[in-house]
């Protein structure tokens, strides 16, 4: 593939997951966003030029799309549902997600009755992963709410719950986001990996969860030394995808996945939404995709165990963070009390993109004359729509308003 592009950081002992991207990872913001770094972020290594890098993307696009492939059978149309009064006290209100689910899943195939709007996506007899993102816990993570509304929209359309398998990467953020025995008996809870601490360093298990003949492989790496990080679990230039997005149900995988992300910031591609969700939620040796993450994240969505098994995508959007994401920062949630269905994700991003931006231009996070070079900044979803994966700016993007009462 070429030079390799090798990024040194320093090692901290004990150093966390979400330490590492608020200090190397989402300290890429302070060269994008106003303000300043913190006093004591470590250094930075040099950036590689982010289109210069090699990766094995052609080996994706060479692979055929199958009728369930990325962008699904609504490309360049998101339904977006509002329920005044869907939070209590920064809390769903009971039954609120359901309502919206129902309704935007409706709004989006035409359907009449919300399990036959299900049976669009989903059929009896498939194993189905639920990948939803708990990052932020209950301050900013998907609330249990939209994850129950999706399990029993699921269950009434024909899909036993033995059936279904919510995911995720860490056990941190599963264990304390994700209690499906308290919350949807006979839902299976699958962690890709976890770690524990051991003589002051992240020591990684779940090495048999992930398929090394399967990969997305780019020229940019990490230092061995940084490896105790628990989502990389090796250094060098290849992530691997899960067994579980490899395999169909018959072989202990899944055969599709709906996928639930936040509408939320992030301090590198200013939005944490449908593709992010995936592309770091799915892969081995993500910290590196900080340094081009808005090709890593479009390339890595393109690989068929993602690109072909993700058929529908819900965003929870009852609450939102519009700034200092992915971390937790409560001064900048705000109750938007909206949810979003797509299967479309690249045009659901779009769309949340435009949320946020919004919201940042009027509580002046972000000045109107930045904004030309802000886009041009973030071309993130602009390589997504190249790649096929969904509708960017090719042409409008349909955005079906429900309003609920």
């Amino acid at each position: 593939m070429g030079k390799k592009t090798i990024l040194a950081h320093t090692e901290k002992s004990g150093l966390d997951r979400r330490g590492f991207l608020a200090t190397a990872g989402a300290a890429l913001a302070a060269g994008l966003l106003p303000g300043k770094a913190p006093a004591q972020q470590p250094a930075q290594p040099p950036r590689p030029d982010p289109l210069a890098i090699q990766s094995n993307i052609r080996a994706a696009l060479c692979q055929s799309k199958t009728p369930c492939s990325m962008p699904g059978p609504y490309p360049g149309i998101v339904s977006e549902v509002h329920l005044p009064g869907a939070l209590q006290g920064m809390k769903p209100a009971p039954g609120a997600a359901r309502r919206m689910l129902e309704s935007g899943l409706c709004s989006l195939t035409g359907a009449k009755d919300p399990r036959d709007a299900w049976r669009r996506f989903v059929t009896p007899g498939e194993r189905i992963g639920i990948k939803f993102n708990p990052v932020g816990h209950k301050v900013c993570g998907v609330t249990w709410e939209v994850i129950g509304a999706v399990v029993d929209g699921m269950a009434a359309a024909g899909i036993p719950r033995k059936d279904m398998l919510v995911w995720h990467r860490f056990n941190d953020e599963h264990a304390q986001t994700y209690i499906p025995e308290k919350v949807h008996p006979g839902v299976e809870a699958y962690l890709l990996n976890w770690f524990i601490v051991k003589d002051g360093r992240n020591t990684p298990g779940g090495f048999d969860r992930w398929d090394e003949n399967v990969f997305y492989e780019a020229e940019v790496s990490l230092p061995d030394e940084q490896n105790y990080l628990e989502e990389m679990f090796h250094g060098g230039t290849k992530s691997y995808f899960p067994r579980i997005l490899t395999h169909g149900g018959a072989e202990g995988g899944v055969d599709k996945v709906i996928n639930i992300p936040v509408c939320k910031h992030h301090g590198g591609p200013f939005i944490t939404m449908a593709l992010k969700n995936l592309a770091f939620g799915a892969t081995t040796n993500c910290p590196r995709g900080h340094f081009f993450i808005e090709r890593f994240i479009s390339e890595v969505c393109a690989f068929p165990p993602l690109r072909d098994k993700v058929v529908l995508n819900i965003m929870d959007g009852l609450r939102a963070q519009y700034d200092r994401g992915p971390v937790p920062a409560p001064q900048f949630i705000w109750p938007l009390e909206r949810l979003y269905v797509a299967s479309d994700p690249v045009a659901m991003d779009t769309v949340g993109f435009e949320v946020l931006l919004a919201k940042q231009l009027e509580t002046g996070r972000l000045a109107a004359d930045k904004v030309a070079d802000f886009r041009k900044r973030h071309y993130g979803l602009a390589v997504a729509e190249n790649l096929g994966l969904g509708v960017h700016k090719a042409r409008s993007i349909e955005t079906r308003t429900v309003v609920l009462s």
